[in-house]
């Protein structure tokens, strides 16, 4: 079978499990409301929760920063990429969120990426939520440590992965706010499990911040209501996409209470062979 018929059938199949993607292109709108074949539909597919990609503060912020900086930061933020709004802006999040440091990236798959090739070697393991986004199951398929699963929110589960022999570190990765359920992952109870374990906690809240907890600081700081979470064990991670509920129209960051960000900038530089990219634009960054 040539490679066209390979990719024919596997299309055929597609079709006749009406399993075939179709792209719908809009005219006009990516938040409540959005124009597609000339006609005005109400949008329940948009992650733009609080329409911050129309707000006129946010689209001159926009336009004030390309005036200044460009449209690209023309490098790795290791070289000439990183700029005083984007240190500014991450110094900002990091007192938003209670945290002491805070990294940013050109987008949370990015994120996801870095902080799991940068803090995982072989002999860790890492137990991550069944339903935990895409981006971070790779991360953790590409990575060299082990991979275990735990069925979604069950928190026995996770213990007892958790007490299995490890010879080496251990991190918990899950969601706040899961995107394709809606549910909200039980946080304190995982972080309890994970320090009763000497593990480290990571957690996408992509769909938490912006919306979960006070003044919408996301849900890890809304878990910390509910228990007593040691900061120095506990992980945040920040996502943001285009017209996203969170603060930035695109980009990603990391957020910690103990100092992984220069460890990180350093560590996932040396193994990727590249810098870690920095978002560009002005102050909305």
């Amino acid at each position: 079978m040539s490679w066209q018929e390979k990719i024919n059938a596997a299309l055929d199949a597609r079709r006749a499990a009406d399993a075939l993607r179709r792209r719908y292109p809009v005219a006009q709108g990516a938040g409540r409301w959005l124009v597609a074949d000339d006609r005005q539909y109400l949008n329940f597919s948009s992650n733009d929760y609080l329409g911050l990609s129309h707000h006129p503060q946010i689209i001159r912020a926009w336009q004030q920063g390309a005036e200044q900086f460009g449209i690209g930061s023309g490098g790795s933020g290791h070289v000439s990429g990183y700029s005083v709004v984007h240190q500014a802006l991450e110094e900002e999040l990091a007192e938003w969120l209670g945290y002491s440091r805070a990294l940013l990236f050109i987008s949370g798959f990015a994120a996801n990426q870095a902080v799991i090739a940068a803090m995982m070697a072989k002999e860790d393991r890492i137990a991550a939520d069944r339903l935990s986004h895409a981006s971070l199951l790779e991360a953790a398929s590409l990575s060299p440590s082990q991979l275990r699963r735990f069925a979604h929110n069950d928190v026995t589960h996770l213990a007892r992965l958790l007490a299995s022999p490890c010879p080496g570190q251990q991190m918990v990765v899950t969601e706040g706010v899961f995107s394709m359920d809606g549910d909200s992952a039980p946080l304190a109870e995982i972080q309890q499990v994970t320090q009763q374990h000497n593990g480290w906690l990571m957690v996408d809240d992509a769909h938490g911040t912006g919306v979960i907890g006070e003044q919408g600081r996301g849900s890890c700081l809304a878990a910390k209501g509910k228990t007593r979470i040691a900061g120095s064990d506990f992980w945040q991670r920040i996502w943001r996409q285009r017209g996203s509920g969170a603060l930035l129209q695109y980009g990603g960051g990391l957020s910690a209470a103990i100092r992984p960000p220069p460890y990180l900038q350093h560590q996932y530089a040396a193994r990727s062979g590249a810098g870690i990219t920095c978002v560009a634009g002005g102050h909305s960054q």
